[in-house]
């Protein structure tokens, strides 16, 4: 009995270790979440690796300008695309799992500028210069309003330059972005700008799996059961912590039903409060979690 047992584990380790892929998955370098000089690639990377890593499987990293990793992975040019906001427009060309985690997207301004701004309010913004950047996903309402004063750069650290400088009053960004190129770039300028609270969204970070791809859906089914293996283990708790990020995922349990196809809700739905302050609206995979 011994021998067959043995023989049925080596064939299963076997199979298993046949069925093991590399995913090449497009990205960006966008600190702290990920880049080619961050230890272990960033936090996003270091939590795609261990999911991946549950069914065998690795990722190798591409680096590349924004847009153009966009477009090649909704192509199929790339077997995923990480860490990226979720749109209508791209639920479309994209599945998607749970989030990697969420994100802090709000303002910077100048700390010796003070604005009378309230950044749920868009009505506030419109004596305002803001940049934004290329092809980026921002909040739904502020995307689409066009009555607004923006200024379109290439990256997060023209932005602030061009804050910096003077050239504009508001510099759309991730909180923990901001403040990283800050230190890298212009550490002694760091304490010039300031993020606006309260954050005009808080957004997950997805892994977006093209359609194009003919195992796209499979593959994202089982990218979301790894990552909610690795959140009931505790183990994605603790590399959000270890990187000293805040996250708003950290009260929530989490939820049996996949939630490949949520969106965003719709612009028109009543708005969220907390303590006195305009709350971004929460996403449905969030209520679920609720």
């Amino acid at each position: 009995m011994r021998r067959p047992l043995l023989a049925s584990l080596l064939l299963a380790l076997l199979c298993s270790a046949g069925q093991a892929q590399t995913l090449r998955i497009a990205t960006l370098d966008w600190a702290p979440y990920v880049g080619p000089d961050l230890p272990g690639h960033g936090l996003a990377a270091r939590i795609l690796d261990e999911a991946l890593a549950l069914n065998g499987d690795r990722a190798e990293l591409i680096f590349l300008p924004w847009q153009r990793a966009l477009n090649e992975t909704r192509e199929g040019r790339f077997d995923a695309l990480m860490p990226a906001y979720l749109s209508a427009d791209r639920s479309r060309d994209f599945y998607t799992s749970m989030p990697l985690l969420d994100s802090q997207l709000g303002f910077f301004r100048r700390r010796d500028h003070a604005l009378p701004i309230v950044p749920g309010d868009l009505d506030s913004l419109r004596p305002y210069r803001i940049g934004v950047v290329r092809g980026y996903v921002n909040q739904s309402a502020f995307d689409a309003a066009d009555f607004l004063n923006k200024e379109v750069v290439s990256n997060d650290w023209q932005n602030l330059e061009k804050l910096l400088r003077g050239r504009i009053d508001l510099a759309v960004a991730d909180r923990y972005t901001g403040y990283q190129l800050l230190a890298q770039n212009a550490p002694a300028l760091r304490d010039q700008l300031v993020f606006v609270e309260p954050p005009l969204d808080i957004k997950p970070l997805y892994v977006l799996v093209p359609r194009k791809r003919a195992d796209g859906e499979e593959l994202a089914a089982s990218l979301d059961r790894s990552l909610r293996t690795l959140r009931r283990s505790g183990r994605l708790q603790q590399l959000i912590a270890e990187a000293h990020l805040e996250t708003a995922m950290h009260s929530r349990d989490v939820a049996n039903h996949p939630v490949a196809k949520q969106l965003p809700r719709p612009a028109t739905a009543p708005a969220q409060h907390f303590g006195g302050a305009p709350r971004p609206e929460l996403l449905s995979w969030q209520a679920s979690l609720l």
